[in-house]
C-alpha cells in the first residue's frame, strides 16, 4: 500500500484540504479578493483627487487700473475654487460613505453601492466639466457685481483659467466611476471586507518533531 506521505516533500500526508486547494473555488476567492481592493483603492483616490482638485483656484482674477503717466496699479486679485462653483468637495466626500457601504453590504446588496458609485463619479465628470466651461463668465459676472473679494467692481479685470484642479475631478470621477463598475461586475462575489487583506489559508500548522514526542525528548 501506497505511503500517504509520499506525495509531500516534508513527508506529512496529503489529506482532504492538500487534495483540493488550488482548485477552482480558490481561484475565484482570490480573483474576488484581488476585485476588491482594487475598487477600494480606486474609490479611496478618487475621493482623494476629487476633493483636491475642488479646492483649488478654477480662476484667477486681479483688477488694475490705469493712472495717467504711471501706468498699470495693481488694485486686487482674487480666485475661484472648484467649491465656489458647484458643492464638488461634498460630493467626493459622499465616496467614503459609499466605501463604508461595501464594508455592511454583502452579495447583489453590493449592486446598490456599485450604481451610487457610478452615479457619483459620472455628476463629478459632468460638474467639474460644466465648471470648467464656464468659470471664465461666472467670475466675469462675480467681478461686475462686486462679489470677488479684493477685486473692485468696475476696475480692469484680467482672468487666468487654470485646468489643474478641473482635471484633478474629472480624474476623481472617473475612478470612483470605475469602481462602481467593478463592484456591479463582481461585487457579489467579493468576500467580507476584512478577508480580502487577510492571507489564504494555504499553510499548515506547525509539525511536532518526531512521531508526535515533544522536541526535547531525543534518543
Amino acid at each position: 500500500m501506497a505511503d500517504p506521505a509520499a506525495g509531500r516533500p516534508d513527508g506529512r500526508s496529503t489529506g482532504p484540504g492538500d487534495r483540493f486547494s488550488g482548485g477552482p473555488g480558490d481561484a475565484d476567492a482570490g480573483r474576488g479578493r484581488r476585485s476588491l481592493r482594487l475598487a477600494l483603492v480606486a474609490v479611496v483616490a478618487g475621493v482623494v483627487l476629487a476633493a483636491l482638485g475642488a479646492g483649488r483656484p478654477w480662476a484667477l482674477a486681479s483688477a488694475a487700473v490705469e493712472l495717467p503717466g504711471l501706468g498699470r496699479a495693481r488694485l486686487g486679485a482674487a480666485e475661484l475654487t472648484g467649491n465656489d462653483l458647484a458643492p464638488l468637495g461634498g460630493l467626493a466626500l459622499l465616496g467614503l460613505v459609499l466605501l463604508l457601504g461595501i464594508a455592511v453590504t454583502r452579495g447583489r446588496g453590493r449592486w446598490a453601492v456599485g450604481l451610487a458609485l457610478l452615479a457619483l463619479g459620472a455628476a463629478l465628470v459632468v460638474q467639474a466639466v460644466a465648471g470648467a466651461a464656464g468659470v471664465r463668465a461666472e467670475a466675469e459676472t462675480r467681478a461686475r457685481r462686486g462679489e470677488l473679494e479684493g477685486v473692485p467692481a468696475g476696475a480692469g479685470l484680467q482672468l487666468a483659467t487654470p485646468r489643474a484642479g478641473p482635471a484633478m475631478v474629472v480624474a476623481g470621477g472617473l475612478l470612483l466611476a470605475a469602481g462602481g463598475v467593478e463592484a456591479l461586475r463582481r461585487g457579489p462575489r467579493w468576500p467580507a471586507l476584512g478577508d480580502a487583506f487577510r492571507a489564504p489559508p494555504d499553510r499548515a500548522g506547525p509539525q511536532p518533531a518526531g512521531d508526535g514526542e515533544p522536541p526535547w525528548q531525543g534518543d
